[in-house]
């Protein structure tokens, strides 16, 4: 996914990046629970530069593919084209999604919607 598009492979992983920019998500279900969802949700961590991505990445614009990951080593699914719709790091909003011991800290939520309306697409799953 990450050489199709085009993306480094550098960290942070939850990116898949290219000369700075962000061209797609990689999300497992472990630190992304509503990777899922609809709205889709990025949680975005504090360690290292993850914050400094996640700002970037809430100032995205235009489609992004999303591939998720439902368990750690599992296969990834495509689950189709976002687009940014907003972000938060207030803490009141993020108190209620920290999940001890495995999320005890989120530095920005990004809210994500399927890209144009779309309707929803059926997972795909993909190489990693």
């Amino acid at each position: 996914m990450r050489a199709q598009l085009g993306g480094q492979s550098a960290p942070p992983y939850f990116v898949i990046h290219r000369e700075g920019v962000i061209v797609g998500l990689c999300l497992g279900l472990t630190w992304n629970p509503r990777a899922e969802s609809d709205p889709c949700e990025v949680w975005v961590g504090r360690k290292g530069d993850l914050a400094k991505w996640g700002a970037k990445l809430a100032e995205t614009t235009g489609p992004l593919p999303v591939y998720v990951r439902r368990a750690e080593g599992g296969k990834w699914f495509f689950t189709g084209l976002f687009e940014v719709t907003g972000s938060s790091t207030d803490p009141e909003v993020i108190r209620p999604r920290l999940q001890p011991p495995v999320i005890t800290v989120i530095s920005r939520i990004v809210f994500l919607k399927r890209y144009g309306g779309a309707s929803a697409t059926p997972p795909v799953a993909v190489a990693a």
